[in-house]
């Protein structure tokens, strides 16, 4: 009777215990989620910082050089997107006369080749006409509540940046401390095993992260070269943003190619632009899977395809696209525990992609 009572609690238990854990998670995303980026780009930046140290530099100036380069790289990013993000708005009136126009055309060919009739079709045509009369009394409280949206959307949007960048500051200088408290908690003929399983989980995320920035350059060159060729504007803008979608696992690259299709169906939308774009992203892809990916990643994350994809979706319902893209780096330091830990090593031999008998990467 007892061994029954335990295989119906100790399940029932797990469960309820996940189930809580899960909505905390949930409900501390305004919290984790700066914590946990700033984390594991504090991770990409500890062989700089370690570098600049042994250079002679002051501590606090080698971790505030290292913040600095990381903000000067991401800043330069992000002003080469925008910088193509205003030539596209200036062509944004001509924009909107194609996308006019390739409404009307799709109008017209649904009435020849569909049961549709025209009426039924030109609510577009009256929508758009009805609008344009209405603008000027519809759209002056209309622009006012959305800039007052925007400017909440960006002062929040900032807020969590420049805590991610103090978070990053403070974990890259107290390094040291905050491995020392977690080895602190074991018994000295264990403590430098711990040490050892912290190395290798903070090597695993830096080094992930690091291929997955090397493979955004490598794709950003692709994608520009094929959607040049292609004929499509704004070619740079779109394999800029699809090379940074690339970096949410398993439907970035498939957001990007939906998003280059969009903006050649409303500027020039010729088939053979079209064709031209799918070749480039699915040439891409092949050569990203199969030859990118095998050079640049290698066996560096050894976690299995499966909980691959089941971290991601998992880091999606928890916290949206943040999560899928902090999911991979986090399960993978999770899975390393796991390898080193006994009584968790049950797991580590689950998530692994290769035999638990295969020795595993040393700390760089």
């Amino acid at each position: 009777m007892k061994n029954g009572k335990k295989i119906v609690l100790y399940p029932a238990l797990t469960l309820i215990a996940f189930y809580f854990l899960f909505t905390g998670l949930v409900k501390a995303e305004s919290f984790l989620v700066p914590l946990i980026t700033a984390m594991v780009l504090a991770f990409l930046m500890f062989p700089i910082t370690n570098k600049l140290e042994k250079w002679g530099m002051n501590k606090i100036l080698a971790t505030l050089t290292s913040v600095l380069i990381l903000i000067a790289v991401s800043a330069t990013y992000l002003t080469i997107i925008l910088s193509q993000i205003k030539g596209f708005t200036d062509d944004w009136e001509e924009i909107q006369i194609r996308l006019e126009e390739t409404i009307d055309e799709l109008s017209e060919y649904l009435v020849e080749n569909t049961p549709l009739e025209k009426e039924q079709l030109n609510i577009f045509t009256r929508d758009r006409t009805k609008m344009l009369d209405d603008e000027t009394v519809y759209y002056q409280g209309y622009h006012r509540r959305q800039a007052l949206t925007m400017m909440g959307v960006l002062f929040g949007f900032m807020t969590r940046l420049l805590i991610i960048v103090v978070y990053i500051f403070l974990i890259i200088h107290f390094r040291y401390r905050f491995k020392e408290f977690i080895i602190r908690f074991f018994p000295n003929e264990k403590r430098d095993e711990v040490a050892g399983i912290i190395s290798i989980s903070s090597s695993v995320s830096r080094r992930y992260l690091a291929g997955k920035l090397l493979l955004m350059v490598f794709l950003t060159i692709l994608y520009f070269t094929g959607l040049f060729i292609s004929g499509l504007e704004n070619a740079l803008l779109i394999s800029l943003i699809a090379a940074a979608l690339s970096i949410i696992p398993i439907v970035g690259n498939f957001i990007g190619y939906c998003l280059a299709l969009a903006v050649s169906l409303v500027t020039t939308g010729g088939m053979g632009e079209l064709i031209g774009i799918t070749l480039t992203f699915a040439i891409a892809q092949i050569i990203d899977t199969y030859i990118l990916q095998p050079i640049v990643l290698g066996g560096k994350l050894d976690v299995h395809p499966f909980f691959i994809i089941l971290s991601v979706i998992l880091g999606y319902e928890i916290w949206g696209i943040m999560g899928m893209v902090l999911s991979i780096p986090v399960f993978a330091m999770i899975a390393v525990v796991c390898r080193h830990v006994p009584v968790l090593n049950p797991f580590g031999y689950l998530f692994s992609k290769v035999s638990m008998d295969s020795p595993l990467d040393e700390p760089e």
